[in-house]
């Protein structure tokens, strides 16, 4: 079946907490064909900053950022990777659930 996924889904999946966070564990089966919006993704990180679990990149991360990606750039990382890298270890940040390999190469734990 094709759904919709909208922000509060987004954001009960996220947060164990969320008073709808059992049912949209459950909601979404193998057999759907998941369909968003770029909106809905930008509404999601909009709330995820007004409730404070949005990290925002510090000019110093920036900075780190063209320093590592001086580093890793050449295996494949790209600055958004390498800005994630100096944001997690900022918020010492150990593992990031990914299947990026870059971030394996840098230090981190993932899936």
């Amino acid at each position: 079946m094709r759904v919709f996924l909208d922000t509060s889904y987004y954001i009960a999946l996220l947060y164990p907490h969320d008073q709808w966070h059992r049912r949209a564990v459950k909601a979404l089966r193998n057999e759907d064909e998941a369909f968003t919006s770029s909106l809905v993704i930008n509404e999601t990180i909009s709330l995820m900053q007004t409730r404070g679990y949005f990290s925002l990149i510090t000019n110093e991360d920036v900075a780190e950022a063209w320093d590592q990606f001086a580093r890793w750039g050449s295996s494949g990382a790209n600055a958004v990777d390498c800005a994630t890298f100096a944001a997690m270890r900022r918020l010492g940040i150990k593992k990031a659930l990914t299947f990026d390999a870059h971030f394996r190469d840098a230090g981190f734990d993932t899936l």
